[in-house]
């Protein structure tokens, strides 16, 4: 989930200019930065020492603090006095631990260890139960690792074998650089292969990085040390395999864990770390009280006779309040009258596809878009294991994905052995582009306007395209599930979406400019809309809308059948559910609970019952099953709605008071 780099040289010869070594490192944060906006942080190990800083601020300004300075300063010192040194520097996207909690951000310190991190370790809680004598004293889940790996090395491992033994202990997809105070060098490792190096000879130096692109960018533009460097020369780090960087011979073998072994410099040599802290540790952290959480569950209490009093179509369970919808003389609606079956490509056409994608260098093939929802995660294990396809898993983070959706990604990454790309976007400033659209809307709510929600999210598709193309990927696949058509949210906006589409996220070139028509008027009438999210919700509207979308969809050539992702999600992989409702539906997704609640509560539908009602058309469910799911699944989810509006800083029961005032 974030970036991590660094560069080892056992004989300064880089470059002698100083100016050449900033401009370098600087590289580094603006490069890695895609992969974490919210904090940044550097360790520098040079002649008896390390150096740690770490501040809750973006790569690109990293460099710019007094205490990031120094360190460039000595490393750049380094370069032109041709002194060994190993540096390793981090952009942190926050997930486990606070960003403001000064500890917590990367490079992490304990027990002498220096380590940055790349991942998740879904056990973490585990490790720290299964050795109660040892003290947490951090958020953030690469202390387990560094406890652990503490552990093994008072027990006289070298630190290579140290890292391996650690890793065997953790479940999810992490990539980590250690460094320790009695020991030389680096240590790289992979559980998932999101770690790459390459080595100029001529230079005697190792970069790393945790994508092949960001050494690839240095080296194709002939920066720096790499002039005489190709890209055909970085290699990447295989899944469950550690490499060992000393400073006092060159690039150490690369081999499988058990294999793997570090030169230790004497014992009398002993390194200290001085770690440099930019902010004050802050105690408090965002959380949500038992009273308040109370007060959200009281609010959003549902009038359940009103909702199964409305008149719902015969066949399927779509109700009367659904946008264009039309009884026949037998209850059954158009939507029903109009459906026709789906068609499967099948499995062959889907295997003829991979079969013009495959490669046989080892390089990935595909990107596979991953969510941490049911059908992505799914999709990812039946590409892997029922067709022997390598793939590499992309995530978009715009703000509203969820910590568990965060947790199954890395479960089914680590598991599977695939190399995950995060694009993250300013997540500070997008969640402020939702706190003024939610707050615009609360002025004048329609349900038209919702999906300004989640504008931000749709750059997904865009940078999609962008991975596609920089990473020389034979296609994208994606493993969307077609029974979740939303057409109702363009009918709320006067458009009707009930015809046959073969992609139901491409609607008619005509429906597009009436969607745009029908929000310019809404910005007209209510001006709170116009604010700094503008151009954010342009970008959305033109990735989601006018960019191609060169994709095939796995489920449109494989049956999607429920009860097996589940199945398959929970058994094989201990996939995490929500602690607030049984679904498995939209968990991930942080903004579903609330905007689904709006729907529930005013119209007396949401997204559940039109998938269920797509289930009833396919032959997949029966009504009667389908009235009991949506009763359990439409129950609001106060602690999701709770954390959103935590998440965006707006009062949840202002909101909620507003919502339930509207006309139903």
């Amino acid at each position: 989930m974030c970036g991590i780099f660094g560069l080892v040289s056992s004989s300064g010869n880089l470059f002698a200019s100083r100016k050449r070594a900033l401009k370098l490192l600087r590289s580094f944060y603006v490069l890695s930065e895609s992969r974490g906006k919210e904090a940044s942080g550097a360790a520098l190990l040079i002649r008896n020492r390390i150096d740690v800083v770490k501040a809750p601020v973006r790569g690109r300004h990293f460099l710019d603090l007094p205490q990031a300075a120094m360190i460039a300063e000595a490393f750049a010192e380094a370069i032109v006095t041709r002194q060994p040194f190993a540096f390793m520097g981090h952009t942190r996207m926050v997930t486990n631990g606070g960003g403001h909690i000064h500890g917590n951000n990367q490079p992490v310190l304990r027990d002498g260890l220096v380590a940055i991190h790349n991942g998740i370790i879904v056990n973490d809680k585990d490790l720290w139960l299964e050795n109660p004598h040892d003290v947490r004293a951090l958020e953030v889940d690469t202390e387990a690792m560094l406890m652990l790996l503490s552990k093994h090395l008072k027990a006289g491992v070298s630190l290579a074998e140290g890292v391996s033994q650690a890793m065997a202990s953790l479940q999810g997809a992490n990539s980590l650089a250690v460094m320790s105070t009695m020991h030389d060098g680096i240590v790289l490792t992979t559980s998932n292969g999101s770690m790459f190096f390459v080595k100029d000879v001529m230079s005697g130096v190792v970069a790393f990085a945790s994508e092949r692109s960001i050494l690839e960018k240095l080296v194709t533009r002939s920066l720096y040390c790499f002039a005489s460097l190709q890209p055909s020369m970085i290699q990447q780090l295989l899944p469950g395999s550690s490499v060992s960087i000393p400073l006092i011979s060159s690039l150490g073998r690369q081999a499988g864990i058990e294999t793997m072994d570090i030169e230790v410099l004497p014992s009398e040599v002993s390194r200290s770390i001085t770690d440099h802290p930019t902010t004050n540790a802050l105690s408090s952290s965002i959380g949500t009280n038992t009273s308040r959480l109370k007060e959200i569950e009281t609010l959003t209490e549902i009038d359940w006779a009103s909702i199964k009093a409305l008149r719902r179509c015969t066949r399927c369970i779509l109700p009367e309040t659904f946008p264009f919808i039309k009884f026949d003389s037998n209850g059954v609606c158009n939507f029903c009258n109009a459906h026709r079956p789906r068609t499967l490509n099948g499995e062959a056409s889907f295997r003829e596809f991979l079969s013009g994608v495959k490669r046989s260098d080892g390089r990935p093939e595909v990107l596979f878009p991953i969510s941490g929802g049911r059908d992505s995660c799914y999709g990812l294990h039946k590409l892997v294991k029922d067709f022997g396809v390598k793939p590499v898993a992309y995530t978009y983070d715009w703000g509203m994905v969820t910590d568990l959706a965060r947790r199954n990604i890395s479960r089914l990454c680590g598991a599977l052995g695939i190399e995950h790309v995060l694009i993250s976007a300013d997540i500070a400033k997008k969640r402020e582009y939702i706190r003024k659209n939610v707050a615009a809307w609360l002025k004048s709510p329609h349900l038209g306007t919702i999906p300004l929600f989640m504008a931000g999210d749709k750059q997904f598709f865009y940078y999609a395209n962008m991975l596609k193309d920089e990473m020389g990927l034979g296609g994208t696949v994606f493993s969307m599930n077609p029974l979740e058509r939303t057409d109702f949210k363009m009918g709320f906006c006067g458009i009707d979406e009930s015809y046959h589409k073969e992609k139901h996220y491409d609607p008619k070139f005509l429906h597009k400019l009436r969607l745009g028509a029908f929000y310019a008027a809404q910005f007209i009438k209510n001006p709170a809309y116009i604010n700094k999210s503008l151009m954010d919700s342009a970008f959305a509207y033109f990735s989601y809308y006018l960019i191609p979308k060169d994709y095939i969809s796995m489920f449109d050539y494989l049956p999607w059948i429920e009860q097996e992702v589940e199945s398959v999600l929970k058994n094989q992989y201990d996939w995490e559910m929500s602690p607030d409702t049984n679904s498995t539906w939209r968990i991930g997704d942080g903004t579903a609970a609330f905007y689904n609640y709006i729907y529930l509560k005013v119209v007396g539908f949401s997204e559940n019952d039109t998938f269920r009602s797509n289930q009833i058309r396919e032959g997949l469910m029966d009504r009667d099953a389908a009235m009991e799911r949506i009763h359990e699944d439409n129950h609001p989810r106060a602690q999701s709605i709770a954390w959103y509006f935590d998440m965006i800083g707006l009062d949840a029961l202002d909101a909620i008071k507003i919502i339930n005032r509207i006309k139903h």
